[in-house]
């Protein structure tokens, strides 16, 4: 009993801080509406067109502002409060998906709409992603920071079973315009949680003022540094070849098992599962915390 009284206590460590209760809180909410979204997504496309190349296109137009501007939505995530940085790209998230949704309830939505809202959204999070990964060591410190990292890990996956669970039976039952206003209202859940933050208990980092070359100062550096250079590297690996399966499942669903929603659903939600255990048993390492200072 013991020895699984201090795993819990490890694996969950970052929760006691109030801050970051409230943040995994908003997150969680958040998160399940944007997997509910990613499965009527895939679903919308293959029903407007049939084409698995369209709902390529869809994911790359979502993804290619963060791989071609990247860089600068962590400079602007450096320049900027953070706290002040998400409130924006909840909302503008939030008014993306709920359009997109009241397009799909009117019958008006056409492929080249789903394309510029993919792109839109894709522009937003090149800002977003940056500035909720560094926000994280504002909430917690670096004391706790392995481990809130882990748990957000786990948290993303744990979405991605919830979410698809509930978009399975909101498509089957209600249609697809409703997974995606749903996760427009999932983001006031994220900005409720940042208004109720104790600003005192935030540790912020010193916003970097504008310089000339902290790009390419951030580019030497990551090229100076083996540990980040090969991690950079085999991410993007990884990313370009594994990471299809946006686009695989739903056309395995549709066309190969004829399972629609609900095979797509239960796919992805699979997915899920045991990235939440290994990010559980990470989370509850004692080596965590050590390797978060090196």
């Amino acid at each position: 009993m013991q020895a699984v009284r201090g795993f819990r206590e490890r694996t969950f460590s970052s929760l006691r801080i109030r801050n970051y209760r409230l943040y995994v809180l908003g997150q969680g909410i958040s998160l399940s509406g944007t997997w509910m979204q990613t499965i009527a997504q895939g679903l919308l496309v293959l029903r407007l067109t049939g084409s698995g190349t369209a709902l390529g296109i869809v994911v790359a137009l979502q993804t290619l502002p963060i791989l071609l501007f990247g860089p600068w939505g962590g400079v602007i995530a450096d320049r900027f409060p953070k706290r002040r940085i998400l409130y924006v790209t909840q909302v503008a998230s939030a008014v993306l998906a709920l359009g997109l949704g009241l397009l799909i309830a009117t019958d008006l939505i056409e492929l080249w709409m789903l394309y510029g809202l993919a792109l839109a959204l894709g522009l937003v999070n090149t800002i977003d992603n940056p500035t909720r990964q560094t926000f994280v060591l504002e909430l917690v410190g670096r004391e706790e920071l392995s481990n809130a990292v882990s748990l957000n890990s786990t948290q993303i996956n744990l979405a991605r079973v919830i979410g698809p669970a509930l978009a399975g039976g909101l498509v089957a039952t209600v249609g697809l315009a409703a997974c995606f206003l749903v996760n427009g209202l999932s983001f006031l859940a994220v900005i409720l949680v940042l208004r109720r933050m104790r600003a005192e208990e935030l540790r912020p980092a010193p916003i970097v003022a504008r310089a000339k070359g902290q790009l390419a100062e951030g580019f030497r550096y990551v090229r100076a540094t083996p540990l980040v250079f090969n991690t950079l590297v085999m991410m993007a690996i990884i990313g370009t070849f594994t990471y299809e399966f946006q686009v695989i499942l739903p056309l395995f669903s549709e066309f190969t098992f004829g399972d629609g929603e609900s095979g797509y659903a239960a796919m992805t939600a699979a997915m899920g599962v045991g990235a939440v255990v290994g990010g559980l048993v990470t989370a509850g390492r004692r080596s965590g915390g050590r390797c978060s200072r090196g």
